[in-house]
């Protein structure tokens, strides 16, 4: 039995410090984010070729869509580039720490409206002193399936 000065376990009292609360995900490469990013690219190019709209608006759109391609399979599939994040921390207190692909260490806040799956997770978070929320795309064969676990169910409880 507990002493009475002791907080209850999963009160998130003084658990915001403990480690067993804190989440640690080293993300890498991911083949099924690649796999998305080229189906919705080639869904988009076959809508775009089918628009009927002059010659030079649609090499445009194909241009710009190629390049919206490259910069998320960069950024979410890949894990490189600015904005990827090679290894983050997440607490129960709402702490998150970011390693990003570039280099150095930013932290912030987790922000509202994080999105948890069995498929895929999405981290929003703010870093400090930030203007708007920033996003951590999180894929199953990205990262340890206990690592990926243990994140979802911190996000789903917090």
């Amino acid at each position: 039995m507990a002493a009475a000065g002791d907080s209850f376990k999963y009160s998130g009292g003084e658990t915001g410090n403990d480690p067993a609360w804190r989440v640690v995900i080293a993300t890498g490469p991911s083949r099924r984010v690649e796999a998305w990013i080229v189906a919705i690219w080639a869904a988009a190019l076959v809508a775009t070729l089918a628009a009927e709209v002059p010659t030079f608006a649609r090499a445009a759109m194909v241009l710009a869509l190629a390049c919206g391609a490259i910069r998320a399979a960069r950024r979410h599939a890949w894990q490189e580039g600015p904005g990827a994040a090679r290894r983050f921390a997440v607490d129960l207190s709402g702490g998150v720490e970011v390693e990003p692909a570039v280099g150095g260490q930013v932290a912030g806040r987790l922000a509202d409206g994080s999105f948890v799956a069995p498929w895929l997770t999405i981290v929003r978070w703010r870093p400090d002193g930030a203007r708007f929320d920033r996003t951590i795309l999180v894929a199953p064969d990205a990262v340890e399936a206990g690592d990926f676990r243990r994140l979802r169910i911190l996000l789903r409880w917090r």
